[in-house]
This record gives C-alpha cells, sequence and structure tokens, in this order.
C-alpha cells in the first residue's frame, strides 16, 4: 500500500515538474529589428497661436523593435534620438529647439523612448507603453500604433510591413516652458517605419 501511495505522488510530481517545465519553456524566438532615418520618420506636430500648425523631424534616430511572429502584440521597442538632428521650416525655429529653453541638446544630447505593446486590441490599433526620456526628465508615455500595410515585394521575395505609431505629450513635463503664449503645450509625436520582414 505505501508502495503504491508513493508511486502515485511520485507520478503526480513528476506530471507536475513536466507542467513546470512546459511552463517555463522560452518564448517562441524573437526576431530583432534595427531601423533609422532610413526607412522610418519620427516627427513632432505643434500648434501656434491657437491656429497654425508646425510639423518638425528628426533626422537621426535609432530603433530597435524586439518581436515575435507569433504574437506580435508583445513586441517591445526601444529608440535613441540625436537631439541636435532636429529639423523645421521656420527661420530661426532650429536654433530655438536645440537652446535651453527646449531640448538643450549641449547638456542632453539623447532623447528616447523604451516600451512595449500591452497585448491590447489588434495590429489594427494596439498600445505601446514605456517610458519617455526628454532633457533627463523620464515620464511614462502610451502611444497607439498599427500595422498599416503589409504586402509581398516580388524583387525582394519577402514582406514589407508598414507601422505607425503616435501619442501625445505635454512639453512643459519636460522642462520645456517657453513661448507658451505662442505654441501649444500638447505636443504629438508620429512614428512611421518600413520593415522588410
Amino acid at each position: 500500500m505505501a508502495d503504491m501511495i508513493a508511486k502515485r505522488i511520485g507520478r503526480r510530481t513528476l506530471v507536475g515538474g513536466l507542467g513546470a517545465l512546459a511552463l517555463a519553456r522560452p518564448a517562441a524566438a524573437r526576431t530583432r529589428y534595427v531601423f533609422g532615418q532610413d526607412v522610418g520618420r519620427l516627427e513632432f506636430i505643434a500648434r501656434h497661436l491657437g491656429v497654425l500648425t508646425s510639423t518638425g523631424r528628426f533626422e537621426n534616430f535609432s530603433a530597435e523593435l524586439m518581436i515575435d511572429p507569433d504574437s506580435p502584440l508583445t513586441a517591445s521597442v526601444d529608440v535613441t534620438v540625436h537631439t541636435a538632428a532636429v529639423a523645421l521650416a521656420y527661420p530661426g525655429a532650429v536654433d530655438l529647439l536645440r537652446s535651453p529653453a527646449f531640448f538643450d541638446v549641449e547638456h542632453f544630447p539623447e532623447a528616447s523612448f523604451r516600451g512595449a505593446a500591452t497585448g491590447e486590441g489588434s495590429l489594427a490599433g494596439f498600445v505601446l507603453a514605456g517610458e519617455l526620456t526628454i532633457r533627463g526628465i523620464t515620464r511614462p508615455h502610451r502611444m497607439q500604433g498599427r500595422l498599416v500595410d503589409r504586402r509581398r515585394d516580388p524583387a525582394l521575395g519577402r514582406d514589407i510591413a508598414e507601422f505607425s505609431a503616435g501619442g501625445e505629450l505635454k512639453r512643459s513635463d519636460f522642462g520645456m516652458t517657453a513661448d507658451q503664449a505662442a505654441i501649444s503645450d500638447l505636443i504629438r509625436l508620429v512614428v512611421r517605419a518600413r520593415l522588410i520582414v
């Protein structure tokens, strides 16, 4: 009888142990994509005097996307932006944005976003949540992402996927409080990327 109980306990332990091993199995291999301004755009949009809108961009940034093809809504992203590489079509705007009143590029040459998809939504619209750092100040930040298009490129023999993501921030949360009468506090960030998958 004792032997029979010991065998049952042993069998349960073995089955439980195998179940734990199955749960502890590493996730499917994630694919790493690295991209920058060559295949992507990183823009910011502001309103002026409540009437006009201006769109600027960063011309030097690098991004790393880690994605499991079987579970794309668990992707993670890590973006680094070189703040001096800012472009805006208004006279004097670039110098103003590089100045201590805004990005203060001498003291803070980089800004960054590190986050991940939360699993909410679908490829037509999903949430990216993480931390945005500008001027050495880090704040929680959420963006809405989506798969814009995915198509086969016959010349490459591979798929091309186009993604976009957008979100809003208050520049005052990052110490940029100058010219509040002329430039909106609310700024919209927009990221676009075209990847070979």
